[in-house]
């Protein structure tokens, strides 16, 4: 374990590479006792198969039952910074990558990054995005916009509306939708449905969309949610940005990091860097199942962002599926349906909790960057007002 530990050393690393790798070994140095029980078997030679290794080894390989309570926090840091550096890694390459080695990427990642969920979501926008925001029922506009609820049943909705990112924070957005969703149609009219969408079709868009929301009392045009409409309207143009995403993207990219109304350079630093690479700039493939991705293909740039082996699984369609029917007795109480396992808390339960209070307005942006993790933390026993408070204790 030493000798792969130190392996990077003699990889050519880049300055930003290497501040991370300094900032890994820091963590990695507190667990280390933990780390040396786990038996290495494969030393890439390159950092990114050395970031996605050593995540693998301290994310399955660490005997936990052994691990003290004061090395969890290191752990958890180690992760993080793991992600952040395969996906700084990932979101570089992306720049000299062409069509086929992405397509390839993207049906190797597939069952890891819910390949065939996202597919259907985004063909099911294609399939209303025609039609105004006003003019569809509100499970369709919040499928639309990203915000899950219940009532999203599995039978017609199969899909996480949340894949690509979550606006359901966003109460002044949501307000529009609901009440106003007129004026969203208005900023989204002026990006055409085919061809090319230019620099001024944007500038226009962001006009009509910052003047929806100087309607409201309260509540801030904010970029992250106007990604999003972005790229359901037009998924081989636009990706969706998200606090979460940020930080990683921006490394990648080599850009100072933007902020949550940094509409210009939203367009002149993510997309028109997106637009110069090959990939992007690749004739339509003749295939029908290839086609289907790059007509998609900006949209599925969140491929580049790592997610854990379990990220499929969280989906809040799979969740509404699975949960556990309950059925009233003869006597009028409540029970299990036949052969439901009774659970103290269900992940369904673990994620209304959490979600109830990222609903709290002005919240910072970065605990809506830690939903999974907070969920987790919830399912294991803590209260979801505990696990706020740890992250801002550690964050804030």
């Amino acid at each position: 374990m030493i000798k792969f530990i130190t392996s990077p050393q003699d990889m050519r690393l880049s300055d930003v590479e290497t501040a991370q790798y300094d900032q890994i070994v820091d963590y990695v140095t507190e667990i280390s006792l933990n780390l040396m029980a786990v038996k290495v078997t494969n030393r890439p030679e390159d950092f990114l198969g050395w970031c996605n290794e050593l995540y693998n080894y301290a994310r399955y390989g660490i005997n936990m039952e052994l691990l003290d309570a004061k090395h969890e926090k290191p752990l958890q840091k180690l992760l993080q910074l793991l992600e952040k550096s395969i996906t700084c890694r990932q979101v570089k390459t992306s720049r000299i990558t062409p069509w086929p080695f992405l397509k390839s990427f993207i049906l190797d990642q597939g069952e890891r990054q819910a390949l065939p969920e996202r597919l259907r979501l985004l063909n099911y926008i294609s399939s209303i995005r025609v039609s105004p925001l006003a003019d569809m029922s509100e499970l369709e506009r919040l499928a639309f916009a990203g915000k899950h609820l219940s009532a999203h049943e599995p039978a017609k909705f199969d899909f996480d509306v949340e894949l690509f990112g979550s606006t359901r924070g966003a109460k002044g957005f949501h307000e529009l939708l609901q009440h106003t969703p007129n004026l969203l149609d208005d900023a989204l009219s002026v990006i055409p449905l085919e061809g090319e969408v230019t620099e001024a079709n944007y500038k226009e868009f962001v006009k009509l969309y910052t003047a929806a929301f100087a309607t409201l009392d309260k509540g801030k045009a904010g970029l992250f949610v106007a990604t999003r409409l972005l790229a359901m309207r037009r998924p081989d143009v636009f990706m969706v940005l998200t606090a979460s995403k940020v930080d990683a993207l921006c490394q990648g990219f080599g850009l100072v990091k933007l902020n949550a109304t940094d509409f210009s350079r939203y367009w002149v630093d993510i997309i028109e860097a997106i637009h110069r690479q090959p990939w992007f700039k690749s004739a339509a493939p003749q295939d029908a199942t290839e086609l289907e991705l790059w007509n998609n293909r900006v949209v599925l740039f969140d491929f580049f962002f790592f997610v854990d082996a379990e990220f499929a699984g969280k989906s809040n369609y799979l969740k509404l599926k699975n949960k556990p029917v309950v059925v009233r007795s003869a006597t009028g109480g409540r029970t299990r349906a036949p052969g439901a396992v009774r659970q103290k808390r269900t992940k369904e339960s673990a994620t209304e909790a959490v979600d109830r209070l990222l609903a709290e307005p002005d919240l910072p942006s970065y605990l809506q960057g830690k939903r999974d993790s907070m969920i987790t933390e919830v399912e294991k026993g803590k209260s979801a007002t505990e696990v706020m408070q740890l992250i801002r204790a550690i964050f804030g």
